[in-house]
């Protein structure tokens, strides 16, 4: 890898021989599709960053069903409240493709941020960002009617946006679970609102690829 934390926001404004030290102090983690990263309530392994590859990030209920929060992708960290509240997990982590990460332990950023003052300014544009989107993702979950969200997450693909489905916009294919995981709802229920949005004249749904044919109706029903 050359130089992967020059895309994080955090490490960014440092020079090359300052990231250079924060990576020496960090580990490499290598995950194939479906691999858990970590799970909620375990206690913090550290800031992940991403190098390559597409990771999500969800709840899990007391019955096993999954609510994802977010897709984060090259260039993207996560769980970052762990590291600097002492707390434990928040949430699960899994790799969604072949993923290269990197893993910085909770003592090495804060060591970061006493040794170079200016990270810390990014840090807090992270967190604003983040609650940003979370107040998104409860408003599209909380106001919103299913097929309206689904509508929302295929928008992702065109038109990326904060909340329900943010950061999963790459993805070349997206399966009707994966959908009804970040909407909410069951995947019988997905297919329907996939269904309507079909027969409304917004997308084409073909052996599983859905393909946008008007934007601003899809829009509409978002």
């Amino acid at each position: 890898m050359t130089d992967p934390l020059f895309a994080i926001p955090y490490f960014s404004t440092l020079t090359p021989e300052q990231r250079a030290r924060v990576l020496g102090a960090s580990r490499h983690v290598r995950a194939e599709p479906g691999q858990t990263l970590f799970v909620e309530g375990e206690p913090c392994s550290g800031l992940w960053v991403i190098a390559r590859g597409l990771v999500k990030l969800f709840k899990t209920s007391m019955e096993g069903k999954e609510q994802v929060l977010r897709h984060m992708s090259a260039g993207d960290s996560f769980n970052e409240v762990p590291v600097f509240d002492g707390s434990v997990n928040p949430v699960s982590a899994a790799a969604v493709e072949a993923s290269e990460l990197i893993v910085l332990s909770r003592e090495t950023m804060l060591g970061v941020l006493r040794e170079y003052p200016a990270v810390a300014e990014a840090v807090l544009q992270v967190f604003a960002s983040r609650l940003r989107h979370l107040v998104a993702l409860v408003e599209d979950l909380s106001f919103r009617q299913v097929t309206a969200r689904v509508a929302r997450i295929v928008l992702q693909s065109i038109a990326p946006h904060e909340g329900v489905g943010a950061g999963v916009g790459g993805r070349v294919r997206i399966t009707q679970r994966e959908i009804a995981e970040m909407a909410g709802t069951s995947r019988e229920v997905a297919a329907r609102a996939l269904k309507a949005l079909e027969e409304a004249g917004a997308i084409d749904v073909r052996r599983g690829d859905i393909q946008v044919i008007d934007e601003a109706r899809l829009s509409a029903l978002a």
